[in-house]
């Protein structure tokens, strides 16, 4: 069994059953030489393709990592990488977790407590395990790009896009380690430490860091590299794929990697490789969720909960008579109703994956009530549709039934004001009597909108304030509830600037959705304020915001200062 140091584990942990061969120079069955894969494929495309497969046809499923490896061992909902995301955004002060008496999964987020060292070198789940996220998919990658070398393109021209999905998938890696265990303040720093590029799958020594900046450039480049790659190959329409059945939705395409490509650059500050990147996505992508599907509005909630009649089939004699808020018809849930979404899964397939299904707040108690932020609520117009899906008043008595498939057993609490509902539906796409099944419901954990923001905060930060204002215009106006006058900037957010409108806009669209309210704040060196209806108001720290690190690491390669 091969061995590896420091990053270089990727290459072992990440596909570790086609890594062993024996210390003796033999031949492996499971293995291909070049040429014997060249005779293979023999010109034939059914051959090449089935190449092609074997080389990236996981790679999707190194998006949003699912390891126990990451979660000290054990195989749960806390073992998915984008469950480490989540503990970002309660952390950030957008959300209110619960109450003081009913206290969420996610507590010690919520409330930043003193203990939660989570950033330590030391930490073996919360830094090592967040850190082998992004490492995990450097190995499958870079076995990839191994093979797909630019001779092997020019003979084979369907491997341009091939090539283009490892380079996104290991930019990506690297991103997130500079996001994570970087200052985002010293993205132009030649001194400081950035991350050791590894650019072969094989043993590999140690190697000493890039510079910050040197790091930077390295990812920018090859995000660029991929998307040229996209745009030349035969895949799709210039590497796009768009549409919302698997093959399209679970795939690494173009516009994944025009969206990581656009946030390395918001990171590093390249606001013109921003607008770029954004702007050729979004002219593939440009349509948005329709209002009326944005979350639950809120004035459904006293029918969807209403309960009675009787039933002799029934134990106690109860069942439920409201009305169905089903999965199908949220666009979170629904990827027929989602024309945003660039990345997630759908349903029926084994792609599903955990990502904001703790946010359903009809399918929790209370401490899994989540709460916007009231500063944000308050900013809200009365013509928006995401203020539609936030409660404006405490809803008493609000009926949980327990999973038993049969609505027999029913809790009655009081769900309280500014609870959210973007994610809210009372049963499961297929399903009538109320399972927790998600599997039925799509998933959606890369969207569009998040795209407009970038491109919107890199004209902002450019100086160009119309034009960024332009760009929010568009989306406010996607936003407005059916009949109302079109939200706009200036009737909707007077007296701020325009970075500020931005900012604010940031914290409305995402939230909830992956670490956005966490690393914009890094990014902005600023925290966000917590509002009235926090009932803890402890920030994150200030060393809680870049991870040391972490020792296995370090122990692997002498070159870390």
């Amino acid at each position: 069994m091969k061995t590896y140091r420091t990053i270089t584990a990727a290459l072992l942990l990440a596909v570790s059953l086609s890594s062993c061969e024996s210390l003796l120079d033999v031949s492996n069955p499971n293995y291909f030489t070049d040429d014997q894969m060249a005779e293979f494929m023999a010109g034939s495309a059914e051959a090449e393709q089935q190449v092609l497969t074997g080389l990236v046809g996981t790679l999707p499923s190194y998006i949003n990592i699912y390891n126990a490896s990451m979660n000290g061992g054990y195989s749960n909902l806390y073992a998915y990488e984008s469950n480490f995301e989540f503990r970002r955004f309660i952390q950030s002060g957008d959300v209110v977790e619960g109450s003081q008496l009913n206290q969420g999964t996610y507590s010690k987020w919520y409330q930043n407590l003193p203990s939660n060292t989570y950033w330590r070198t030391d930490q073996p789940v919360e830094n090592y395990g967040y850190y082998l996220g992004p490492v995990f998919k450097v190995g499958p990658a870079q076995k990839a790009l191994d093979f797909l070398t630019e001779d092997k393109m020019e003979k084979y021209p369907s491997m341009r896009a091939s090539r283009a999905q490892a380079l996104t998938l290991k930019a990506v890696a690297y991103m997130l380690l500079m996001e994570r265990y970087t200052d985002l303040k010293d993205v132009t720093s030649t001194t400081k430490q950035g991350w050791p590029i590894y650019n072969k799958f094989d043993y590999n020594a140690p190697q000493e860091p890039l510079s910050v900046a040197d790091t930077w450039a390295w990812v920018n480049e090859t995000f660029a590299e991929a998307v040229e790659l996209f745009h030349t190959s035969t895949y799709g329409d210039k590497g796009y794929t768009i549409g919302s059945d698997v093959n399209s939705i679970y795939d690494i395409d173009c516009a994944v990697a025009q969206y990581y490509r656009a946030r390395a650059a918001l990171d590093s500050k390249e606001w013109d490789t921003v607008i770029e990147a954004a702007t050729d996505l979004l002219n593939h992508m440009p349509d948005f969720i329709k209002a009326e599907d944005y979350g639950m509005n809120q004035e459904l909630l006293p029918l969807v909960n209403q309960r009675g009649g009787v039933s002799e089939s029934l134990p106690n004699g109860t069942y439920w008579s409201g009305i169905d808020f089903n999965a199908a018809q949220n666009a979170f849930y629904n990827l027929d109703k989602n024309p945003e979404a660039i990345f997630g899964g759908a349903r029926g397939s084994s792609s599903i994956f955990w990502s904001n299904c703790a946010l359903n707040v009809l399918k929790n108690t209370p401490s899994g009530y989540y709460q916007v932020d009231k500063g944000i609520y308050d900013a809200l117009s009365d013509n928006d549709c995401r203020k539609a899906c936030i409660l404006a008043a405490d809803f008493d008595g609000y009926r949980v039934y327990s999973n038993n498939g049969a609505d027999t057993t029913w809790f009655a609490y009081t769900m309280p004001k500014y609870t959210s509902l973007k994610w809210a539906a009372s049963s499961a796409i297929g399903y009538k009597n109320h399972t927790n099944d998600a599997n039925t419901s799509d998933n959606v954990y890369l969207r569009s909108s998040a795209v407009w923001l970038m491109l919107a905060e890199a004209y902002a930060q450019k100086g160009d304030n119309a034009k960024a204002e332009e760009t929010l215009n568009k989306l406010l106006a996607a936003r407005t509830v059916k009949g109302a006058p079109a939200m706009t900037c200036s009737n909707t957010m007077t007296g701020k600037n325009t970075m500020e409108k931005v900012k604010l806009q940031w914290r409305i669209e995402m939230w909830g959705e992956g670490d956005w309210a966490f690393y914009n704040q890094k990014r902005w060196g600023a925290l966000n304020q917590r509002g009235d209806n926090h009932w803890s108001k402890t920030q994150i720290p200030a060393e809680g915001l870049t991870w040391e690190i972490p020792q296995t690491e370090r122990q692997g390669n002498p070159y870390w200062k």
